[in-house]
């Protein structure tokens, strides 16, 4: 019995540790303390792919869960930041203050969140329910980092058609 249930707390603990909120894990190759303060420029080496999926997760984690802009930004977007998307301007400031409303509003809904990082590029792919929509939009963002700085961004989306005739459509 007692063997049992060690072996069933071994288990939960392991379970709980893997379902940990993204972004809270240690990196291999990272120096110093995990999450950084402001991402590294500099970063390099055989743990850098490691260190782009992390800083990806933890971003999306600051953004989507806490729903804290300005701190997502002064940790992965601190510098530098070409956005691509047609109707932004350029700069961290213009999407701080952008996103900062939307994120601030309890209506605005994220779900189906896949975070990908590594070989320069991070991806979000997720569905977003806008405030007064009446369908969500499927959106793809992707990032291309300096080190584990993001620096550039890209993303298209579209409305998750209600007549899509694909079961598994968008995720």
């Amino acid at each position: 019995m007692r063997l049992l249930l060690k072996s069933f707390i071994s288990l939960t603990l392991a379970v709980f540790a893997a379902a940990s909120p993204p972004g809270l894990n240690k990196p291999p190759g990272h120096p110093g303390p995990w999450p950084p303060t402001v991402c590294n420029p500099n970063a390099s080496g055989p743990h850098l792919q490691a260190q782009q999926q992390a800083a990806m997760e933890d971003f999306t984690d600051i953004l989507f869960n806490q729903r804290d802009v300005q701190a997502a930004y002064d940790r992965w977007v601190p510098g530098q930041y070409i956005n691509h998307s047609p109707w932004a301007e350029q700069g961290r400031q213009w999407a701080i203050d952008f996103l900062s409303p939307y994120y601030a509003n309890p209506e605005h809904r994220i779900s189906n969140v896949t975070v990908i990082g590594g070989k320069g590029y991070g991806v979000i792919h997720f569905a977003l329910q806008i405030p007064g929509a009446t369908i969500p939009d499927v959106t793809v963002a992707i990032y291309r980092f300096q080190g584990t700085c993001i620096v550039e961004h890209w993303d298209a989306w579209m409305p998750m058609s209600p007549e899509a005739t694909n079961p598994i459509a968008y995720f």
